[in-house]
């Protein structure tokens, strides 16, 4: 049995257990590898970098780090009923990619980021940043309907959204059954 699977065994000098620790800038330059798009994790960096970026300018042009006032998250496109409802829908996708303060950013951010090193492998670039953009728009017509005069802002409807895909996905035949169980538990 042992020569059967030697072909699937790692070797001795490809054994990741067996690498010396990284150092202090391998580990730093590994921090950001999650900010760098590769193959199966595309769509997922360049949102974090986009939500990022957008805070940035926010902070830079005088909006307040830690929580904004309703006047900057307006200016900057956050989601309020009479106004979106007057014309101004794209405030439905604008929002999406507003945060109301650091933490706010932060906290999505890690959501995001779990859930995008999970599922955007299984969907691809495509179906992932349909789906995101998707469940993003539902999320801000659902806070359009249950209310009358809150701003919202934030990713947490679309970062919500693709949770809920995942899932509906761990329902099916897309994911293996034997990695289900720790998927779900993960999530």
């Amino acid at each position: 049995k042992y020569q059967g699977l030697g072909e699937q065994l790692v070797s001795q000098e490809e054994d990741i257990l067996k690498l010396p620790p990284a150092t202090t800038i391998e580990q730093v330059k590994n921090l950001f590898s999650i900010f760098k798009p590769t193959q199966g994790y595309f769509i997922t960096p360049i949102l974090i970098d986009l939500n990022i970026l957008i805070f940035i300018l926010m902070v830079i042009s005088g909006v307040n780090i830690m929580q904004p006032d309703s006047e900057s998250l307006l200016n900057w496109g956050a989601n309020f009923r009479p106004m979106t409802l007057e014309g101004e829908w794209w405030r439905l996708i604008t929002n999406c990619f507003l945060h109301i303060g650091i933490i706010h950013l932060l906290m999505n951010m890690y959501a995001l980021l779990y859930i995008g090193v999970l599922l955007e492998p299984h969907l691809g670039r495509t179906r992932f940043i349909s789906a995101y953009l998707l469940t993003g728009i539902i999320a801000s017509i659902a806070s359009l309907w249950w209310h009358d005069l809150t701003i919202s802002a934030g990713a947490s409807g679309a970062i919500f959204g693709m949770y809920g895909v995942f899932l509906a996905l761990l329902t099916t035949n897309f994911i293996e059954k034997t990695a289900r169980k720790a998927l779900l538990a993960s999530i």
